[in-house]
């Protein structure tokens, strides 16, 4: 028996994601496919290994498609009549065998129903998501908890804490139904408690992460490190690396702190409180600078880089190994690629992402003394599988 799985993303890194599911278990996952926004692909187990998708949003088990599920407010009968001949008994014992909790009883649990609309339609998201959750829940006998305000209900305490999500996403006159495989979007890192403005997005950290893991990788710089997601993110997918965290924010560098304790990696993390414009760590040599730098958008600037980060650019070099790179993330307004090219940097990858409706770069590049920078082999091929099934194109999406 297989399973169809389906890993939602950050818009433009598609080609990531499927390089990390490719490789959670050596053949584990079957004939794997690219959309927007998501890769699916098929398994004969579900076990906990997919619950630790890094560069994933959220993980679905597939339970099936509905057709001819229209625009028409009399679509809503149809599509209940459909819904009714899903199996959610046993898909939803697949979801408590992968999380190691099959065996508890369905009717002590509350359970929530997200539904996303494309195009416009005589019927909103909430009607159709109380008509699956009265479905589901005579299905499997949980508690449904609607979060439909116009029942009175708002999202309500027990939907905040629902213990499974049914996904419903209605594209044209079809329905893909799903079960969330975690309690929680993946995105949400249960470590991740302590944060400040601007904070990064944690799978986007983990895509940085990737990006920049050519090559030998022993030591690690974030210099602007915030609430240490980056530098939580470099130390799980490189458990041998030293990591270097600094920030000039002491708050901020508490949350890091604090967070990394959670996630366990603060023994590998070495926090400084420091202004990266007068490092302190300059006679070190690091393999990796990875970091989302203050551009004056979400969070400003601060210290001797508070006019322009010019004079850290062309610094940092002499914080890098021969075989140093940089990885880093910018609004793409900001044309940061040209910067550093004109700052004298190679550029090795400008790929342009999309993440809560603003365009960024994400950008993988080196010093020009440095040996060949380039994108750790298995990533550049899914890049060009990507590339050639239409999804991303050489630089942008």
């Amino acid at each position: 028996m297989t399973f169809r799985l389906t890993a939602r993303c950050v818009r433009g890194l598609e080609w990531i994601l499927a390089a990390e599911v490719a490789g959670v278990a050596d053949g584990a996952a079957q004939k794997i496919s690219f959309a927007e926004r998501q890769v699916s692909f098929e398994t004969a187990e579900i076990d906990a290994g997919w619950l630790d998708l890094r560069t994933a949003d959220d993980v679905l088990l597939d339970l099936g498609t509905l057709h001819g599920i229209d625009h028409t407010r009399a679509a809503v009968a149809e599509l209940s009549r459909q819904l009714s001949q899903i199996d959610f008994g046993a898909g939803l014992a697949q979801v408590q065998r992968a999380r190691g909790d099959d065996g508890d009883d369905l009717r002590a649990l509350p359970f929530d129903v997200v539904v996303s609309l494309l195009g416009r339609r005589n019927y909103n998201r909430f009607m159709v998501e109380d008509v699956a959750g009265e479905i589901v829940a005579k299905a499997v006998g949980a508690r449904y908890a609607s979060r439909n305000p116009a029942a009175g209900f708002g999202r309500t305490p027990e939907a905040a804490q629902a213990e499974f999500t049914v996904r419903l996403s209605l594209t044209g006159d079809t329905v893909d139904v799903a079960l969330r495989l975690s309690r929680k979007p993946l995105h949400r890192r249960p470590w991740k408690l302590d944060t400040g403005p601007g904070t990064l997005h944690p799978p986007l950290a983990a895509a940085l992460a990737r990006i920049g893991g050519q090559g030998p990788l022993d030591t690690a710089l974030d210099p602007f490190c915030g609430d240490g997601t980056i530098a939580i993110e470099t130390a799980h997918a490189f458990p041998g690396a030293r990591i270097v965290a600094a920030d000039l924010d002491p708050e901020r560098l508490a949350n890091a702190r604090s967070n990394a304790t959670r996630a366990r990696v603060s023994s590998r993390t070495r926090f400084i409180l420091a202004d990266a414009g007068q490092p302190v760590w300059a006679d070190d040599r690091f393999d990796l600078l990875v970091t989302n730098p203050p551009w004056n958008r979400a969070v400003g600037a601060a210290g001797t880089l508070a006019d322009t980060l010019d004079p850290f650019w062309r610094a940092i070099p002499g914080s890098l190994a021969p075989h140093g790179r940089i990885c880093t993330v910018a609004e793409a307004d900001l044309d940061v690629p040209s910067r550093l090219d004109r700052a004298g940097y190679t550029v090795a990858l400008a790929q342009t992402i999309r993440l809560a409706g603003r365009v960024s770069h994400v950008i993988l590049a080196a010093p020009g003394y440095a040996a060949e920078v380039r994108l750790p082999t298995t990533l550049d091929r899914w890049r060009e599988r990507a590339i050639r099934a239409g999804i991303v194109s050489d630089g942008g999406f």
